[in-house]
This record gives C-alpha cells, structure tokens and sequence, in this order.
C-alpha cells in the first residue's frame, strides 16, 4: 500500500478541492432555479435553504477520480478494479437521477424503492453481494437467499444516511467518520476499491462540510445521501480480489450501525398500533416524522451542537470498533467497544434528562 500514498493524497486533496468550489457553483445554481427547502414543523433550520448540494459531493468525488485514472502512475489504483468502479458508476447514475427528481419535484416512497431496488439490484449483479456466513466454524452457503439479503441492505443503508440527513451537518459528519473507518480497513485488508472510493468520498465531504456546518449555507438533500449511502453499502460488501463476500456482524456494517439501528427502530415504532391496519402501518413506516435520534436529542438539549456532537461521537466509537474487529488480535476489543456504543446509542435515545 506504500507505493499507493501519494496519488491517495493527491486524490484525496483533489476531491475537497473540487467539492468546496462546486459547491459555490451548485448553491447558485440551486437558488436560480428554486430548489429551495423551506422550514416547517418538522425541520431545525430557520432560514430558506438550496438544496442539490449533493451534485457539488458527486463532482467532488467523480472527476479527480477521472484525473487518477488518465495518470500512469496512478492508473493502477482504478485499473485494478475496474469491475467494481463500473457497477458503481451505473448504479449511481439511478440514484443520482432519482435524488435529483427529489429534490426538485418530490417523490413518493414506491417510486424511490424502485429505483433504489434498480441500483441495487446492478451492484449484486457484479458482485456485491453475501455469499455465506460462518457459524461455529461451520460454512453456510447463502445462495439466493444471500442475494435477497445484499439487495435489502443495500437498499437499507442508502435510506438510512438519508433518514440521517436531518439537521445541518450530521449526515457529513457521520459519512465522514464511516468512510475514514472503511479506509482503514481498506488498508488492514489491501482492498484497494474501498481505500480508492473512501479516500475521494471522504476528501468530497471534508470539502463540502463548510457550506455544510451550522448554519448550513446548502444541504446535500436527497441527491447528496442516497448517493452517499450507495458507496458505504457498497463499500460494506466488497472484497478485495473479489473474494466471497461473508455476512459477517463486524468490520464495515458495524461502522453503519448508527444510522442503520436508528432506522430500524424508528421503522418498528412507526408500524406498531395493532389497531391500525396492515396497510396503513406499512405506508407510515417510510413517512417522515420526528422520531430519529437527532429530532429525540435536540428536545432534550435544546442545542443542535450538542445532538451533533452526541451523535457523532458514538459514530466514532462504532467506527473504531469497526477496525479493531477486522484484526484477529483485536477483535475482542472491538466487540466490546460495538456493545458500548450500542448501549450508548440506546441511552442517549431513551434515557430521559435530569430535571
């Protein structure tokens, strides 16, 4: 991986670079054409905010990777993998699509689950997908049912970073720690792909994070999160050399577990009411209330700082649990590390304020 230092860096620097200026150009654009959000009940902002920020992400991320692969010396770090870049930039395009139409029309939940399931459908198709798990030393062969599985996360963890995505700078900041984390198990596995696209993710968000911090000048919106969580899905199921893909609870889907567990209890407390009708419980699971983590947290501090930062933090703690548990001689820790930061996702949830 030494050898790979310098155009990584280079990489990296280009992808904030490029991010900070076309955001300039994007948030321009933005309010020229009247992709504005606007406050409600639901909202923290207070002011009319551009929208589309993603594009200034997506170009961030996407054209020093074009310079990376026109230099010879660079060349290797994109050729080696060329399968996998592919399938991402196919499936990206859906979502970007779809992320646009978002945030300039709207777009109900059905018409989002199809084009999610589209990507998501391209990526496994090329090979990101679970192909066993491993119990008491004993090989499972997932089959089809595997695909099943690869399919739904992938869907799920692009709505989960998007679910995230609610107060000024919380979803950059999770993306970022997540990406830093899946960098460096890039690095512990010599997985080449993942060190490529988190190096320029990460780079991207870092850039993109001024205009992106309390109070946001623009938000990345739906084109911004969707895309994003596209990579970290993806990235969570690659394998260097294309080896078989284990379902494992470690490495990667630890790092998303933040947004990930949100998601899932936020989704089981919409659906409950057994009052209610089947129907109706299944719409209201992917209608947008006030229930994630960060809506919880700014009710009991009364400051958006001080949700960010909680929430952050117990990002980073999965993060580093992410990493100590790809390295045999750590995975102790790292176990132990996911289990107290789960416990401390679940008090910051449910614990109730000193009065």
């Amino acid at each position: 991986m030494a050898q790979f230092a310098l155009p990584l860096a280079v990489l990296f620097l280009l992808s904030a670079t490029t991010s900070f200026f076309a955001t300039r150009i994007v948030k321009a654009v933005a309010e020229r054409v009247g992709a504005l959000d606007v406050p409600d009940s639901r909202k923290h902002h207070e002011n009319v905010t551009p929208r589309l920020g993603g594009l200034a992400i997506i170009f961030g991320f996407g054209f020093p990777l074009m310079l990376l692969a026109g230099a010879p010396r660079a060349a290797e770090l994109v050729s080696k993998n060329l399968t996998y870049l592919f399938a991402v930039l196919a499936s990206g395009s859906l979502v970007v699509g779809l992320g646009v139409y978002d945030d300039l029309l709207g777009s109900d939940a059905p018409k989002k689950f199809l084009v999610q399931g589209a990507a998501a459908i391209i990526l496994v198709s090329f090979g990101f997908h679970f192909t066993f798990v491993s119990l008491a030393g004993e090989t499972i062969r997932l089959g089809f049912f595997g695909v099943l599985l690869s399919i739904v996360w992938i869907v799920g963890v692009m709505n989960a970073v998007n679910f995230i995505d609610g107060m000024d700078s919380l979803a950059t900041l999770v993306a970022i720690t997540i990406a830093v984390a899946f960098g460096v198990i890039g690095v512990i596995r010599y997985d080449v792909f993942t060190l490529v696209i988190m190096t320029s993710l990460a780079g991207s968000l870092i850039g993109f994070y001024p205009w992106n911090k309390p109070p946001a000048k623009i938000f990345m919106g739906d084109t911004g999160s969707l895309f994003i969580g596209l990579l970290l899905a993806a990235c969570s199921i690659a394998r260097p050399s294309k080896s078989p893909t284990a379902l494992l609870v470690g490495g990667p889907i630890i790092a998303l577990a933040l947004p990930v567990i949100d998601t899932l209890i936020v989704m089981k407390q919409r659906f409950g009411g057994r009052s209610t009708p089947m129907r109706e419980r299944i719409t209201r699971m992917f209608n947008a209330d006030r229930r994630h983590i960060h809506h919880i947290l700014i009710g009991k501090y009364g400051s958006a700082w001080r949700a960010i930062l909680s929430i952050w933090l117990v990002t980073v703690l999965f993060g580093t649990a992410a990493v100590l548990t790809v390295l045999d001689e750590t995975k102790i820790f790292g176990y132990t590390m996911a289990v107290a930061a789960l416990l401390a996702l679940l008090l910051l949830r449910y614990l109730k304020p000193a009065t």
